[in-house]
């Protein structure tokens, strides 16, 4: 028997010398080294754009998920607003029913009924952020004020609110419902004489 040490001494029967298995070159390690390579670079490019979609994607629900929350808040904000609105309504009632001419001659006990019931439902907008501005003697703003009215007077300068209709209210600080005015006309009738 023969060892391997010998076999790479002696010459093969062509008369070449035989060289070491580990030194010969092998065209199929070779491409299959390269395939391999090839195979893990394109791993590496989907596991990036993988990377990047996902990325996109929590993006994505990120935003839808602060745009759903939005709008839930609007239509929140809108679905009280139209309540108070509603209750607004109410309080005027009282407001008018209250009124010098309405209460003549209702028994006193039942206007503090009637007052009482007013201020709660006036606790319950405060509670909410609604609140009532006042508009008398004010200086007409059109951003506050919604002019029903506009009378001639010397009593008063012009555009100033000289009478509240209908009180205005604010939520949160932004007018929710302008209040119903009176303004103050210049008097042409004193500028004649």
């Amino acid at each position: 028997m023969v060892n391997s040490d010998e076999m790479q001494d002696k010459p093969d029967r062509d008369g070449d010398e035989l060289s070491p298995p580990h030194a010969v070159p092998d065209e199929n390690a070779e491409q299959a080294e390269i395939a391999a390579r090839e195979e893990f670079e394109e791993a590496v490019r989907e596991r990036e754009q993988f990377k990047r979609l996902a990325q996109r994607t929590q993006a994505d629900l990120a935003n839808y998920r602060k745009r759903v929350a939005e709008e839930r808040a609007e239509a929140e904000e809108r679905a009280i607003r139209r309540f108070a609105a509603r209750i607004i309504e109410v309080v005027d009632q009282f407001d008018a029913a209250m009124s010098k001419d309405a209460a003549k001659g209702v028994a006193d006990n039942w206007l503090k009924g009637v007052d009482a019931i007013k201020r709660n439902f006036n606790a319950a907008l405060a509670s909410q952020g609604f609140e009532r501005y006042d508009a008398d003697g004010k200086q007409f703003d059109p951003r506050l004020h919604e002019a029903l009215i506009s009378t001639p007077t010397q009593d008063h300068e012009p555009n100033r609110v000289i009478r509240v209709l209908r009180p205005g209210y604010k939520h949160n600080g932004e007018v929710v419902r302008p209040a119903l005015v009176e303004v103050a006309a210049p008097d042409e009738r004193s500028e004649e004489t």
